[in-house]
């Protein structure tokens, strides 16, 4: 049900440059993007009779169909390489819980979730891949999916599950899998490592050459200085954008002629304003980075880091406020390339975030996307559960400062993720911070035309 398999001692494959980016940061094996702390956690309902012995071939199916899940990446030595290996199971882990009554399961789910954010995962054992089944009765039970963040990104999580499920159906029933043939991640590595120094990657370093000319990224006042070299881990402070909020943020986009992404970026480059009084403000978001849709099915560590730049000076309303977003955005998508070349053209870019009392703090968003929303397999849905809305002590790592990510869900809601150091941010600021968000948001809506009360 994979790629033909090659035996691990005859291939050598170079890093992709999205992991070239990752080694900027690494710190070992014990912390940065190499590290045990370095992983993505997602989680399904299932509703029906599951077979937890062909869910566990299922997964193993997966873990054939996508290399990095089964890929080892060597840091030893003079040259950083990638490895695949033949397939083999991963591990699934079954637990239950009879008698949880209905009304607690989510809650029970959530607790699963945060187990996992809080644990550990080994870049070196193979493969990149984990399941928990936690089951309520026969018929309800949640499924977590975790795996290390150098074989996967959101979308990967989500092709996972997707072809998760197509497998379990296949082995159930005895039939095909019916899933689209996936390019190998290998292929990407060399798709990407020839685009190089062809005539769209020198022309996007000239984009880059005259839109960063003279900039640097706009770092955020951080609580604790490096210097301090406090005790670090990765914490989240999760919280809602209501949905009397967040319906009017698609109709305010279409009449600017802009992504709902430009209208949430609007209001925090105000933010972003009101904390550093800079005007000329460089604002870091991740984009896909899949080679414009050529390797959507294929699971593996894809996202690009992609400076914004918009000046704020002379902006005398939001529908000018939304007019330069838009033409900032669409510049940069246009000619997205990865950022290790990117900084090699601005070596200078990232100074403030390296200066003692700054910290880099990057936003995106990341819409709900349908790969498997409400999958009826048979006798058994497939359901991702909302994002989580409780903080967290300790998540996945980030190399310094903050991860700013708003989700839509499906009730209307938005719901906000910021990941931060926490031997650079205190929690209240990060609450400050969603607080007045929030509130810019608000008014940069009502500015827009948005029917929004003084509340």
């Amino acid at each position: 049900m994979g790629d033909p398999v090659t035996p691990a001692e005859d291939n050598r494959t170079p890093l992709s440059l999205n992991q070239e980016f990752l080694r900027l940061f690494d710190a070992g094996d014990e912390s940065g993007p190499f590290g045990p702390r370095y992983h993505m956690v997602g989680c399904w309902r299932l509703l029906g009779p599951v077979d937890v012995g062909m869910l566990h071939e299922a997964m193993t199916d997966v873990v054939a169909r996508h290399e990095p899940l089964r890929t080892e990446i060597v840091r030893s030595g003079p040259e950083a390489y990638q490895r695949v290996h033949p397939p083999t199971r991963p591990r699934l882990e079954v637990r239950d819980r009879p008698g949880t009554p209905p009304a607690e399961r989510v809650g029970r789910a959530e607790d699963l979730v945060h187990e996992a954010e809080s644990g550990t995962f080994d870049i070196h054992e193979l493969p990149h891949l984990r399941g928990l089944l936690l089951r309520f009765d026969e018929r309800d039970a949640v499924l977590l999916l975790q795996t290390h963040h150098t074989a996967t990104d959101g979308w990967s999580m989500r092709l996972i599950a997707r072809d998760l499920a197509a497998c379990y159906v296949s082995r159930r029933d005895g039939g095909p899998v019916a899933l689209p043939p996936v390019r190998p991640y290998r292929e990407f590595v060399a798709w990407e490592r020839g685009q190089a120094s062809s005539p769209a990657t020198l022309k996007a370093l000239k984009y880059w050459q005259r839109t960063l000319g003279g900039a640097q990224l706009t770092a955020l006042p951080a609580d604790h200085s490096k210097s301090a070299e406090l005790p670090a881990v990765t914490a989240a402070y999760r919280f809602a954008i209501e949905e009397r909020i967040i319906r009017h943020v698609e109709p305010v986009a279409k009449r600017a002629r802009c992504s709902t992404f430009m209208v949430l970026l609007a209001a925090y480059y105000r933010l972003v304003h009101r904390l550093t009084g800079v005007t000329d403000l460089v604002v870091p978001t991740n984009t896909l980075g899949r080679a414009n849709g050529r390797f959507n099915d294929t699971v593996g560590s894809f996202f690009n880091f992609l400076p914004l730049r918009l000046d704020l000076d002379g902006c005398a309303d939001v529908a000018e406020l939304l007019r330069r977003t838009r033409t900032t955005c669409l510049g940069a998508y246009a000619h997205d390339i990865p950022a290790v070349q990117l900084f090699e053209a601005h070596p200078r870019l990232m100074e403030p975030a390296m200066r003692d009392e700054l910290a880099p703090v990057t936003f995106q968003v990341l819409p709900r996307t349908n790969v498997l929303e409400g999958e009826n397999l048979g006798v058994l849905s497939f359901t991702e559960l909302p994002w989580r809305t409780r903080s967290a002590p300790v998540v996945s790592e980030i190399p310094d400062g903050a991860l700013w990510t708003l989700s839509f869900e499906p009730t209307g809601e938005a719901i906000g993720n910021l990941m931060y150091r926490t031997d650079r941010f205190d929690q209240s600021t990060m609450l400050r911070m969603a607080e007045d968000y929030t509130s810019v948001l608000r008014d940069l809506l009502r500015e827009a035309g948005a029917p929004l009360d003084r509340q």
